[in-house]
């Protein structure tokens, strides 16, 4: 599969190879293997283990990792660290100059595709890949799990709504086994929007990630329906919460293996958090209303995630259309003066947010036949990949489909000629 597939499936997508590797004269193999497979702009960095879990937490993670490990005394403890930062379908290459058996079985076992033993040819290379095609193995069980992420151009625009909105209707709608996150652990209300308590857990996963498994997180996580489950926090105002590097890879590879989406609602202050778990996403939606101060920061934050994530899909979602008491400009005006298209535009219905904010429901399932409500829907089935049904049809085929009238006549006779030949 490449780029271009991942980014339309929602995967995340880095580079197709990354290669780690001591010996300089083995980077000129790897970029070889790289020409031989038809992949671009592979990226070689001088170094070992440490290397590559420096770039794969900075950056978008690759397809296929070479990478070093004699750099190491203990290269399956450090690999198996190394895992923690790894995607479920990241595939990893192993060298060394180590030639021991017990090795070899305890790094295929961590999962690694296949360790080869120094010096390293191109066919050595070719036939390593041609093993993981057999074996459909990786650093951890692949699942295709997609990562959407909303982020508010500005406070109040309704990021909350729209993602709690979205993660309903594909948990209830269409039958998706969702996880909804709120990383805003001091005033997030993504829990309250479905009259839920955040249960402790999400805290201790983010400051200790290696207590992180399935266990600890379905103990944190608050179920809305079997489909739905939110894991939020409500934490003192006065703590300051530090959250440790790779907490967010493990505790997204930890949730991969149970849910079809996990969908994030992002809080708006770009600290090493968010912009870690924007590397991460297949989908980025920015949520925005149609003032212009949300039009400056719709086409900053949209530049901003597409240097960050560049193959994601990116979405730009307009939120309250019509609430002209916000300094409303036309939307026309608004995709003229940002040069940005929006994907969906959600109509802002009075009657619709007071009974949302009365009942403790998202707006898809207190007020499911609302226009915004159909939106939010349109949303939810495009993540799932459904294709837009057919639109209604048109006059001319609705005549020509009509039982024709008495003495045999087909309304379609009555047509003018041009208009006959299309009919």
């Amino acid at each position: 599969m490449d780029n271009n597939a991942d980014a339309e499936a929602g995967l995340p997508s880095g580079p197709r190879l990354l290669a780690c590797i001591i010996d300089p004269e083995y980077g000129q193999v790897a970029r070889d293997l790289s020409a031989a497979q038809g992949w671009r702009n592979p990226i070689i960095i001088e170094g070992g283990v440490a290397a590559a879990q420096t770039y794969i937490q900075k950056s978008s993670p690759p397809t296929l990792l070479i990478v070093d490990i004699d750099d190491v005394d203990d290269p399956v403890q450090s690999l198996a660290t190394l895992a923690e930062y790894c995607p479920p379908d990241m595939s990893v290459i192993a060298v060394g100059s180590r030639n021991e058996l017990t090795l070899y079985r305890s790094l295929i076992d961590l999962g690694v595709i296949d360790y080869v033993t120094k010096p390293i040819t191109l066919a050595m290379l070719e036939n390593s890949l041609r093993g993981e095609k057999r074996a459909n193995a990786g650093m951890a069980p692949r699942n295709q799990a997609q990562i959407v992420a909303f982020l508010g151009a500005r406070g109040g625009v309704g990021t909350t709504t729209v993602a709690g909105s979205v993660a309903w209707a594909l948990a209830h709608v269409y039958q998706k086994r969702v996880a909804l996150l709120d990383f805003d652990l001091h005033l997030g209300n993504l829990a309250l929007s479905f009259d839920l308590v955040p249960a402790p857990g999400l805290r201790e996963a983010l400051e200790y990630p290696a207590r992180i498994d399935s266990r600890l997180l379905s103990m944190a996580m608050v179920q809305e329906s079997p489909r739905l489950k939110v894991l939020a926090g409500e934490e003192p105002l006065v703590d300051d919460i530090h959250v440790a590097p790779g907490a967010v890879d493990a505790m997204l590879n930890v949730l991969r293996g149970d849910n079809d989406f996990i969908l994030v609602d992002l809080p708006r202050h770009l600290d090493e958090t968010t912009r870690r778990l924007l590397t991460l996403c297949g989908t980025i939606g920015i949520v925005t209303d149609l003032s212009l101060a949300s039009a400056r920061d719709t086409l900053r934050l949209s530049d901003f995630a597409k240097t960050m994530t560049p193959a994601a899909r990116h979405l730009n979602i307009a939120n309250n259309v019509g609430a002209k008491h916000r300094g409303e400009i036309a939307q026309a005006e608004f995709e003229r003066v940002t040069a940005i298209h929006l994907d969906y535009a959600i109509p802002f219905e009075p009657a619709a947010a007071l009974t949302t904010s009365s009942t403790g429901n998202v707006l898809t399932s207190a007020m499911r036949h609302t226009k915004a409500a159909g939106v939010l829907r349109d949303i939810a089935m495009r993540l799932a990949g459904y294709e837009q049904k057919a639109a209604k049809k048109s006059m001319l085929s609705s005549l020509t489909s009509l039982p024709k009238l008495s003495g045999g006549l087909n309304p379609a006779a009555l047509l003018p000629s041009f208009l006959k030949r299309s009919a």
